[in-house]
């Protein structure tokens, strides 16, 4: 059996590769097809398990942890002889718990990115919309609205509000899976970070801290996000994107704001969506060595996959 290396998040012990669920889970929000869609058009539990047991086999034993899991994750701790470590995902996949009077933000998403095109660098959109490199269609997707729209208006930035609700009873399923660490943000922090309203991140960090987790922030927008987060947020760790071949805005920017960081890293995206797959080795040693990264969290479509990646892993881990 393979071992891999573990680091603690507040005494928290967690494996410096971390498998990713956006492969078993991210086709129930998106839509389209999927190998773990199952015949009743939910996910396949038995082909989960098997990639996420062989995964555990292979010496992993931190799993990024969403509701859609929770039955195999249970399965898999009963099964287990090594404690098994959830970390909790508690952002949403759609920001619908953030509000403005009482419409969820996610209904204003256009006028959001008009906002934080409002505040981009000189040039960087003309840039990206006839840029062929790799990160360009993320940023695209991220940046630029489907349709025309306004930036938020003052008044409306003012009137932003948190729904309490979602995130409670959520940190109650993952209570009741022992899960420790809890990871929140994803979009909505980006969102709310170039909207000024960073104070909203500050009230659910609280929020759990007060129930009795250890909060991780989710970001995109690096270069923008943890500056401010390192200063008036009270969180353990960070997970963002970053590979050897994009980070944004760019990959410099969040190298330069990820070795300015002292508190754990997560690399999500760490093999550039695929584009890396050919070079694994290369993609985690660029991540360590050069980047300074604490941990990766990686996607794993089979069995197969799951020994070639955590095989390479732990060479690297080894040395």
């Amino acid at each position: 059996m393979q071992s891999i290396s573990r680091f603690s998040i507040e005494g928290i012990e967690v494996t410096r590769a971390i498998l990713g669920c956006d492969s078993f889970v991210s086709w129930l929000y998106q839509g389209g097809d999927s190998s773990f869609k199952g015949s009743n058009g939910r996910i396949d539990f038995q082909k989960t398990f098997e990639v996420i047991k062989t995964s555990v086999d292979c010496g992993v034993r931190s799993v990024d942890l969403s509701p859609p899991l929770v039955n195999v994750f249970n399965r898999l701790q009963k099964e287990s002889r090594e404690k098994i470590e959830g970390l909790g995902a508690l952002q949403e996949w759609v920001c619908t718990s953030f509000t403005v009077d009482c419409i969820p933000l996610a209904d204003y998403a256009d006028e959001v990115k008009a906002s934080m095109c409002s505040i981009l660098p000189s040039g960087y959109l003309r840039n990206l919309k006839h840029s062929e490199a790799p990160e360009s269609s993320f940023a695209r997707s991220f940046f630029l609205p489907i349709r025309s729209a306004q930036p938020f208006t003052v008044s409306q930035i003012d009137n932003i509000r948190m729904k309490p609700e979602f995130f409670r009873k959520r940190l109650e399923l993952y209570r009741n899976l022992g899960a420790k660490l809890i990871q929140f943000g994803g979009v909505t922090a980006d969102w709310l970070v170039a909207l000024g309203r960073i104070d909203l991140l500050g009230n659910l960090t609280r929020l759990i801290r007060k129930a009795g987790f250890i909060p991780l922030l989710v970001c995109h927008w690096t270069s923008l996000v943890l500056p401010l987060a390192e200063k008036e947020l009270d969180v353990a760790g960070y997970i963002v994107p970053v590979n050897k071949l994009w980070g944004l805005l760019s990959r410099s920017e969040a190298l330069d704001a990820i070795r300015k960081t002292r508190k754990p890293m997560i690399a999500m995206k760490p093999l550039a969506r695929g584009v890396l797959a050919h070079d694994v080795e290369g993609a985690f040693t660029f991540l360590f060595k050069k980047a300074g990264v604490t941990a990766v969290l990686v996607g794993i479509s089979s069995v197969a996959e799951a020994k070639q990646t955590f095989s390479v892993f732990s060479r690297i881990d080894g040395r």
